[in-house]
């Protein structure tokens, strides 16, 4: 080779594997470093991906992988890297620049006829996409159905015939307004795990509080589902396990979406002050505690990462304190999602706010890990930040939560800043 053609191959092998995918316009889908996808060449849903930090690609599907650029360009681009056209090709993908005069190249008519396979594969990989996701908005609306039918069929919290609902509240030192969005189901079932037939398994049938998630036009999109025992001290809730395992499983559940949503719990969603957290009882315990404002629309994200929304991964840090066994078996930090919103995000990635609200109160929980909750707590703190916008942050004692003090009569609460 001339020597314009050796500096030419000597420029693309050291390319990165991240240089490359970005020439080659591959997905960059994960979070940090590794990221995962369909096979350009081979399909599938996750069974390709490439590691920036590793320098490294791999293809499930098709067995191959490796810690190179040309590697990674000749699996999608399908070139042969055993053959001098083939292996140029594919430093000229990864490089960005053509072939210097003197190197073979592929004839015209190979050239299009790899294309148009490349194409063809192309396109069959967005009609399976399109399929999936035409799959996953069925599904997604049939769970929406069934979540509005547990709804439907729930009486109201003031109902007189079934008092369990507002027993239940009381008994968290909660309180409830004549406005309250809440349900109460006399029966409800929890299923779980599936028998030899593949029919769901009905563990548990009893009450239950229920409550809509909602989005901003008031639309039913999910439902969360509390599960009530009033002998089960101190939470009240009845305790369910696995049959299999003997594991005890959550007397909470949620049907359909609750990702740009929200459960409303009292008041309107036209108020200009909105108070909201992570769970129901906490929200209303702070709710009493303030005479249910009249000005105020009280709700529940119902967890935390509907409340804060997802993270930017420069943003992620170590804790300072916790660690865990990886799968070497070395202790390293366990990683936090940071206090800075994922850019770009879309109304449907957590729950939203509307834009009237010029004071918006967000209640921290007090008895979850206090360094990922605050870390969460900032985030929606500044994804929801408008100009002229209050946004304080509210935090219960530290060890316990709002419901709790307020059950145990205590009512102090601390204000600050995530």
């Amino acid at each position: 080779m001339s020597a314009e053609l050796d500096e030419f191959v000597a420029e693309a092998r050291r390319v990165s594997v991240e240089e490359a995918a970005k020439r080659l316009e591959l997905n960059f889908t994960g979070k940090r470093h590794e990221h995962p996808g369909p096979c350009p060449v081979c399909g599938g849903t996750d069974t390709f991906s490439f590691n920036t930090a590793k320098n490294a690609w791999n293809c499930r599907a098709g067995g191959v992988g490796g810690r190179d650029a040309l590697g990674l360009a000749a699996h999608v681009q399908e070139l042969d890297l055993n053959s001098k056209d083939g292996f140029l090709e594919a430093c000229s993908a990864v490089t960005g620049r053509d072939i210097p005069e003197g190197g073979e190249r592929e004839t015209p008519e190979a050239r299009a006829l790899r294309l148009a396979r490349l194409d063809a594969l192309k396109l069959k990989r967005c009609e399976e996409m399109a399929a999936r996701e035409v799959e996953r908005n069925d599904f997604r609306e049939r769970e929406r159905q069934k979540a509005r039918g547990i709804v439907e069929r729930a009486a109201p919290l003031s109902s007189a015939s079934l008092p369990q609902g507002r027993f239940y509240l009381q008994n968290r030192g909660c309180g409830w307004s004549d406005d309250t969005w809440l349900r109460v189901s006399a029966e409800q079932t929890y299923w779980h795990g599936q028998d030899e037939r593949g029919q769901p398994i009905a563990l548990h049938v009893g009450p239950a509080m229920v409550a809509p998630f909602v989005n901003l036009e008031g639309d039913v999109v999910g439902c969360h589902i509390t599960w009530i025992d009033l002998l089960q001290k101190p939470k009240f809730r009845p305790v369910i396990t696995d049959p299999e395992t003997g594991e005890i499983l959550p007397t909470k559940k949620m049907r359909g979406s609750k990702m740009g949503g929200l459960i409303p719990l009292a008041g309107v969603m036209a108020a200009r002050r909105w108070v909201g957290g992570e769970g129901i009882e906490n929200v209303l315990a702070f709710a009493r505690w303030e005479g249910f404002r009249a000005d105020t629309f009280y709700f529940a994200a119902g967890d935390l990462g509907n409340l804060a929304g997802p993270a930017d991964p420069a943003s992620r840090f170590a804790h300072p304190e916790l660690t865990k066994t990886d799968a070497h078996g070395r202790m390293r930090r366990v990683m936090v999602p940071g206090p800075v919103p994922k850019p770009g995000l879309a109304p449907e990635d957590a729950m939203p706010v509307a834009d009237h609200v010029n004071e918006l109160v967000l209640l921290a929980d007090g008895d979850s890990e206090r360094i990922m909750t605050a870390s969460a707590m900032a985030r929606a703190k500044a994804r929801c930040a408008r100009p002229g916008r209050l946004i304080p942050v509210v935090w219960p004692k530290p060890g316990t939560d709002f419901a709790a003090m307020l059950a145990g009569a205590e009512c102090a609460f601390e204000v600050g800043q995530a």
